[in-house]
């Protein structure tokens, strides 16, 4: 049995799901978009994410999720003047 080949994709998609995370929450800090565009950037990301998981949107949403509706409640706060509440 050679798991070599399988630790090499898992490494990979890890690498991958972690740029699509860190440069989602890079957008959502610093883009210029309206709060339903934020919205809608992290469903796109949700479903980038599910791609490379699957069946992990349990996943997602208790880990995931909540990090970038926390950066979008802080941006709200520093640049729209209000918290939204976005759950």
């Amino acid at each position: 049995m050679n798991v070599q080949p399988d630790i090499i994709d898992e490494q990979l998609r890890m690498g991958r799901l972690r740029r699509v995370v860190d440069l989602t929450a890079y957008w959502l800090e610093n883009g210029s978009f309206a709060h339903e565009e934020a919205l809608s950037i992290i469903e796109h990301a949700r479903g980038e994410i599910l791609k490379l998981c699957p069946g992990k949107d349990d996943v997602f949403e208790l880990v995931i999720r909540p990090r970038f509706l926390r950066i979008l409640n802080e941006r709200a706060l520093v640049q729209w003047g209000r918290a939204d509440s976005v759950n």
